[in-house]
């Protein structure tokens, strides 16, 4: 009889865990909607930052954009200045050959320019201040 009674008290303080585990579990329900309150206001927190990521994507593309055409207008300004020391050379030459080299550099230099300008016009045709 006493191993009944042992089996019996095994039995009872099994079913007291399974009930205190039950409880604990059920009395978690709070815990749980916290949990789920944290995870909404962080899934919330990640919206945010992906819109601000993109907004700021889009920013670096117009600053990309920007410095691009502030190149292509330095290059332009090069070139016209080479131009006119060119121009001032050809004015000065002293022989017909340096003429000649000076005569081949301007023209060089003008296709330069003119395709740098309408690479400029062409890309940035609607932000372009020209």
């Amino acid at each position: 009889m006493k191993s009944i009674n042992t089996n019996t008290i095994l039995q009872i303080v099994a079913l007291l865990f399974l009930v205190i585990i039950g409880y604990m579990s059920f009395s978690s329900g709070s815990n749980w909607k916290v949990i789920k309150t944290e995870l909404e206001r962080a899934q919330e927190e990640l919206k945010t930052s992906k819109e601000n990521l993109i907004e700021t994507k889009a920013s670096l593309q117009n600053s990309k954009k920007e410095l691009e055409r502030l190149n292509l207008q330095k290059d332009i300004f090069k070139r016209e200045r080479d131009s006119i020391l060119l121009e001032f050379e050809r004015k000065n030459a002293a022989d017909w050959n340096s003429l000649e080299t000076i005569k081949e550099n301007i023209t060089e230099n003008n296709k330069k320019l003119i395709a740098d300008r309408e690479i400029l016009d062409s890309l940035f045709s609607g932000s372009s201040s020209n």
